[in-house]
């Protein structure tokens, strides 16, 4: 059997060592990809025909702007099986049978990214860590004179209704701000952890027995499904405790006047990495989180609500880092949201 010129380019192009994707530069259709293409984007050959990449516009735009046939850019492709991934792209533009081709080298980086954004994240919360405990310090004498002096105004005026109703709420401002200063020192304290195995399910019992009051102000009611046998995970129980606590509260500010919250427990096995995580979802049917606020609800002190400190998440995140855990979040605006806190098995 001869092997032609031809028969020689498709194996080229086949047996790259790098991702590579023909698209096709006014439809958007995929014309073809190699085998590592496929391999990333997790697609046979029946699927080429079916996907268009309209991302692929910004090639185009950067080559005329850049006036150049090849460009490097970043883009987020999806696929059916994979989602979203973010890749980093070498594109050339060329002419073949009167169209323009885009010749895409692709290459994922979301992992990068994704640690990258933890990096950022975890700085973020060590700045914070440094500015807020000499901050609230030089903030908590001052604020202790103008208690002190509110407490003997509220005492001279008490026969005076409409001024004491003045005073009275100064003085709510001023317990508001103590409580976001306490708030704030914890979560720059470093304290020494007591590291020890725990169930994860005696935790939740545990914390939902401190939180039955919260919940008693709303007709909340709450779901629980603890899976048995949960592996156990190595923390402190206090710690673990202040993030369920933490979501609980997210989801109980969440419900308006009345609905459910659902806690399980659940593991996840990746047996391929002997790995096996610890999970704990706490799922809420309120107000939801807009889209675009997502990626900014662990950013210290973000919050939507009147009387929030926007530290709850961050902490927990702090938290979630020192065990090696990890968040997810899922939510969709008037219909609720699932956190779900994961840990790797001790």
């Amino acid at each position: 059997m001869e092997f032609g010129r031809s028969d020689f380019y498709k194996l080229f192009f086949q047996e790259a060592n790098e991702a590579i994707l023909l698209v096709d530069a006014t439809s958007w259709k995929l014309l073809a990809a190699n085998k590592f293409a496929k391999k990333l984007l997790s697609i046979t050959e029946d699927d080429i025909e079916k996907l268009s990449f309209p991302q692929f516009r910004r090639i185009i735009k950067l080559a005329k702007k850049e006036n150049s046939s090849s460009v490097f850019s970043e883009l987020t492709l999806d696929s059916p099986e994979v989602g979203e991934i973010l890749v980093d792209i070498f594109a050339r533009v060329v002419e073949f049978d009167s169209k323009q081709i885009i010749i895409a080298t692709i290459r994922n980086v979301s992992d990068q990214y994704f640690m990258s954004e933890k990096l950022v994240q975890a700085d973020k919360l060590v700045l914070l860590g440094q500015l807020s405990a000499s901050l609230v310090h030089e903030i908590r004498n001052p604020l202790a004179a103008v208690n002190l002096n509110l407490q003997l105004l509220y005492r001279a005026l008490a026969e005076n209704k409409e001024l004491l109703s003045y005073v009275n709420t100064a003085l709510q401002g001023v317990d508001r701000i103590s409580k976001i200063i306490d708030v704030t020192l914890n979560f720059s304290r470093q304290n020494e952890p007591l590291i020890e195995k725990l169930n994860l399910n005696s935790v939740v019992a545990n914390t939902l027995e401190l939180v039955n009051h919260m919940l008693r102000k709303k007709e909340i009611t709450i779901s629980v499904d603890l899976k048995s046998d949960l592996p156990l995970i190595s923390a402190d129980s206090k710690h673990i405790q202040q993030i369920i606590i933490n979501l609980i509260t997210n989801s109980i500010d969440a419900i308006e006047n009345k609905g459910t919250i659902t806690l399980k427990t659940f593991v996840e096995d990746y047996p391929e990495n002997n790995l096996k995580l610890v999970c704990l979802t706490v799922e809420d049917d309120g107000i939801g989180i807009a889209e675009e606020d997502l990626d900014k609800i662990f950013n210290p002190f973000f919050t939507k609500k009147s009387s929030g400190t926007g530290l709850g998440l961050a902490i927990t995140q702090k938290l979630l880092y020192k065990y090696k855990g990890a968040i997810e979040v899922r939510s969709r605006l008037g219909e609720g949201t699932a956190m779900t806190i994961k840990f790797p098995q001790s």
